[in-house]
């Protein structure tokens, strides 16, 4: 599911346009000012670390800073717990993001490497506590030595820790898009998703970004939501009213079956509890092995077993022979 999921994003954050949202949202104080986000551009993400691990699911942009080219490493971190190790990871790739420069000749190192901005976008549901910087996790040391250690420290982007009423406040696309990946049922989705449409209407992008992200939440909706029918629509505020119906008749769906599930479960729990009671009277103290294949039995083992108690002279004659 995390790659699904890194897919979605890597295909959200290769269109210029939404990176230059996310970074004048949510970037470094002080930095975005200075970008010049027509310099923007998509560089390789595909390199070997000096791990020897290749790197294909994060996303590399160059763009000018007063006049001067940077590089903007963007880690898409999706998996449920923070990652103490995180900038120890960062160094590895931005170390093999230079090693990949210099190979390629995209840089040159008598003129000096380029300035580079790591950015992690965190979107598990702990909120991450851990540091962002490399020397934090070196333990203490003697002083003389502290030049000598490394420093490297990243820009966290912890999704969850964002209020839905504060992403909402800010009427920006990348805003709607983190506000909707933490919606905690139906309703806050679908109110995330109007307010993901009326910031794409808003936003002085609408006619390049409209498609990518009726493209992405249709994507992301039907992994939310098993099933869903989502309309056919390049524009994310056409065929709202179909969609919203929709989510109403998948939940409805889904409420039914759950019941559903839960009654047959309860039958079968209440056929294996009788059976427990019917063999235990006949027969004393059944043994851990017995209460566990009635426990793990199937409806027509039960079935079975039960038409067999009254009749059945030992334990034996109920277990013995059946098999499903």
């Amino acid at each position: 599911m995390a790659h699904l999921h890194d897919s979605g994003y890597k295909y959200l954050f290769s269109h210029a346009e939404l990176v230059q949202e996310l970074l004048e949202t949510f970037a470094p104080p002080g930095v975005s000012e200075l970008l010049d986000y027509t310099t923007l551009r998509l560089e390789s993400g595909n390199y070997v670390t000096p791990a020897m691990k290749p790197r294909a699911d994060d996303i590399v942009w160059s763009v000018e800073l007063q006049g001067r080219r940077i590089y903007l490493y963007l880690l898409l971190e999706f998996q449920s717990t923070p990652d103490d190790t995180m900038p120890m990871r960062m160094l590895q790739y931005v170390a093999a993001l230079y090693d990949h420069l210099l190979r390629s000749k995209a840089v040159n190192a008598a003129d000096g490497l380029p300035p580079v901005l790591p950015i992690v976008l965190y979107n598990g549901d702990a909120r991450w506590r851990q540091s962002s910087e490399l020397y934090d996790l070196i333990r203490v040391h003697p002083q003389v030595l502290k030049a000598f250690q490394p420093r490297l420290k990243f820009w966290l982007l912890d999704q969850g820790a964002f209020a839905a009423s504060d992403l909402e406040d800010m009427h920006r696309v990348v805003a709607a898009i983190f506000c909707f990946e933490h919606t905690p049922d139906t309703a806050a989705a679908k109110q995330a998703i109007r307010n993901l449409a009326d910031a794409v209407a808003q936003s002085p992008f609408k006619q390049r970004i409209d498609r990518v992200v009726a493209r992405w939440i249709k994507y992301r909706l039907q992994r939310k939501m098993p099933g869903l029918t989502v309309p056919d629509a390049e524009d994310l505020t056409k065929g709202m009213e179909m969609l919203e119906t929709n989510i109403d008749r998948w939940e409805a769906q889904a409420i039914a079956k759950g019941v559903q599930q839960g009654m047959l479960q309860g039958m079968q729990q209440g056929e294996a509890l009788l059976l427990q009671r019917l063999l235990t009277r006949r027969f004393g103290v059944l043994s851990a092995t017995q209460l566990a294949s009635i426990a793990a039995a199937t409806p027509a083992q039960l079935e079975s077993w039960g038409d067999r108690v009254l009749d059945a002279k030992s334990l034996d004659e109920v277990f013995g022979e059946t098999r499903h």
